[in-house]
């Protein structure tokens, strides 16, 4: 059975119908940028970047499925990045993701959600969450990452795994980048009121009780936020909301003029907060890591048996 026209070929019929509804008799000129949507891709076998590493793996998941990871190191790295997709994430279009994240100095860890790409099983959300904890145990406890030096970070659908991760365990940082409130919010931000009056919308329950609001108004890690002015797939509206209901400290709210759901990587504003949470976490890991040194030299010092 033919599964029916694919998805940006949807979107542009909609959006052809809606703008014939609203220009009556007028002419509307479709153009080439209209029709093709071009994204770079990369594999294991074409990445070439100075003085970046990528390794391929596989790792267990709770009920024996393997799913397929990417860690990206660098010589110089001073701290990890456990990143989240959103549910469009693809490793194989993360090229984006990957430049901008490795112009910081640190080592980054992302995979392909299960049923994506190379990895098992069928996406859920008890899973996703199930799935999330155990890429923080392998990026822990195999791969070195040190939970004062590593930052969790979510983009879109992966705000909602990254809070869960840094509600659940240990981290330095929390960046949430264009995030929803909850799944009640999100509905309301991209479902018109006047389509709501004709049709009833249900919400499965394991979607339900998703909260960014809740995990945060419990966090205490430092915290990023990064939403688009433009952003028509969670408002940026939200993005603010989060930032006041957060109890985190410090916490920092960058909203991209023009920027829309994707690639605000690119902006000089986005790259600023991120190297400024990464100067935070760097210095709070070194704060600590003297203050241990200097209370071992007490206790040795201390002449008590």
């Amino acid at each position: 059975m033919s599964e029916g026209p694919s998805r940006p070929v949807r979107s542009l019929t909609v959006a052809v119908l809606a703008t014939l509804l609203l220009a009556g008799c007028s002419n509307v000129r479709i153009d080439e940028s209209d029709v093709f949507l071009p994204k770079p891709s990369v594999t294991p076998a074409s990445f070439n970047m100075d003085g970046v590493s990528l390794n391929e793996l596989y790792f267990t998941v709770d009920d024996s499925l393997q799913l397929n990871a990417w860690h990206l190191t660098q010589p110089d790295a001073e701290a990890t990045v456990l990143f989240f997709g959103g549910n469009g994430f693809y490793l194989v279009q993360s090229l984006g993701y990957i430049r901008a994240l490795t112009g910081f100095p640190v080592n980054v860890f992302m995979y392909d959600y299960r049923g994506y790409g190379r990895s098992d099983g069928e996406p859920s959300v008890p899973a996703f969450k199930r799935d999330a904890e155990a890429a923080y145990r392998l990026v822990t406890d195999s791969l070195g990452a040190s939970p004062d030096r590593l930052v969790v970070h979510g983009h879109s659908l992966g705000t909602f795994l990254a809070t869960h991760v840094a509600s659940q365990q240990p981290a330095a940082g929390l960046v949430l980048e264009n995030p929803a409130t909850d799944v009640d919010g999100w509905v309301d931000s991209v479902v018109p009121w006047f389509v709501r009056l004709f049709v009833d919308l249900e919400v499965d329950d394991t979607l339900q009780g998703e909260s960014n609001v809740a995990a945060l108004r419990e966090s205490d890690v430092p915290l990023l936020i990064v939403g688009g002015e433009n952003d028509n797939v969670t408002s940026p509206d939200m993005a603010r909301t989060l930032h006041d209901e957060a109890a985190n400290t410090p916490k920092d709210l960058v909203i991209v003029e023009e920027g829309s759901h994707n690639e605000l990587y690119t902006a000089s504003a986005y790259q600023a907060a991120y190297a400024a949470l990464l100067d935070t976490v760097r210095t709070r890991a070194d704060s600590s890591k003297i203050a241990q040194g200097e209370s071992r030299a007490a206790s040795t010092d201390d002449p008590r048996p």
